[in-house]
């Protein structure tokens, strides 16, 4: 073989090569910021304990649910007033895990701050919430809910029954020792908000119908 020709192939194998070896350092690359990101959420699907002694860790754990899901939605830029306005999560009703939940007040996701709104009645998160909590003792049907609400651009989260079938978007449950979420992509979809498909990844379901709100 010329010595041109020899030199030619070494070098194509050369390249061939270290193209093979940036693209396994890339895969792997990827895959540790996916778990630097997803760890935490990853994490928590497990965490809950064994034993229902430790009631105080389930809040603790769903506090942490929530405050991870901030970092998996997209809002569109007219959902806030301004470049530089909050994210504000709003608590309807009994939340027994609040506390731990505004430990989290001011925590910067992406480049806003996150803030609260904590209320009883309709007239106190009226407007504004990003996200929205509606506690269980809040029984008032879900779509007249929705309806008395600005329900645009509002990432809800609840832990009840039928949750995501009557236009909720995240529904918090226990099976057995660990508590997942389910997911109604439709209804976040038609809120205006692009779910990642890493938190889908994490969900233990995801629903695509779409519940009809009253007008």
């Amino acid at each position: 073989m010329p010595f041109c020709l020899q030199r030619s192939t070494h070098s194509l194998l050369s390249t061939r090569l270290i193209t093979h070896r940036i693209n396994i350092l890339t895969k792997a690359l990827r895959m540790v910021i996916r778990l630097h990101l997803l760890g935490p959420l990853a994490l928590l699907l497990g965490a809950l304990p064994s034993h229902a002694a430790n009631a105080e860790a389930q809040q603790q754990v769903k506090a942490q649910f929530i405050y991870n899901f901030v970092n998996y939605v997209e809002w569109p830029s007219d959902a806030f007033e301004g470049p530089n306005s909050s994210i504000k999560l709003c608590l309807y009703g009994d939340v027994p895990f609040a506390a731990y939940l505004l430990s989290f007040s001011g925590s910067i996701v992406g480049q806003r701050e996150l803030t609260f709104i904590i209320g009883n009645t309709i007239n106190d998160i009226y407007s504004g919430c990003h996200i929205l909590y509606v506690g269980d003792d809040k029984r008032i049907d879900l779509p007249t809910l929705w309806s008395q609400i600005q329900y645009v651009y509002v990432l809800s989260v609840g832990e009840r029954e039928g949750f995501t079938d009557n236009g909720g978007i995240i529904n918090i449950l226990r099976t057995k020792d660990r508590l997942e979420f389910d997911v109604n992509i439709n209804n976040a979809l038609s809120n205006g908000l692009f779910l990642d498909s890493d938190l889908l990844a994490l969900a233990r379901t995801i629903k695509r119908n779409t519940a009809p709100k009253n007008d």
